[in-house]
């Protein structure tokens, strides 16, 4: 299991996803819940940071997911904010 550090705020809340690896491995993953998206049939998610201290971003198809648990009291504010910040990520990285 991977447990990301959290700075999580009380609304804010936790998302834990659970996926198959290509080595046919389940891997179990909790991070903010603005730090998580589906978008394009896939599950976006913060894994880290690299050397720099940029944002490691891995991206999940949906056929691999198990299942999404969330903890929050206001998901739709929560999911329009990851889901800018998931486009801003993935334009940035097309550029």
């Amino acid at each position: 299991m991977v447990e990301i550090d959290t700075d999580t705020e009380p609304e804010l809340g936790t998302a834990t996803i659970v996926y198959e690896t290509p080595g046919e491995n389940d891997e179990r993953v909790t991070v903010d819940n603005d730090r998580i998206a589906y978008f394009q049939d896939h599950w976006l998610f913060a894994y880290g940071t690299d050397e720099d201290g940029n944002d490691v971003v891995r991206r999940v198809p949906k056929e691999q997911v198990y299942y999404v648990e969330r903890s929050v009291e206001e998901l739709e504010e929560t999911f329009e904010s990851s889901l800018e910040k998931a486009k801003g990520k993935l334009e940035d990285l097309a550029e």
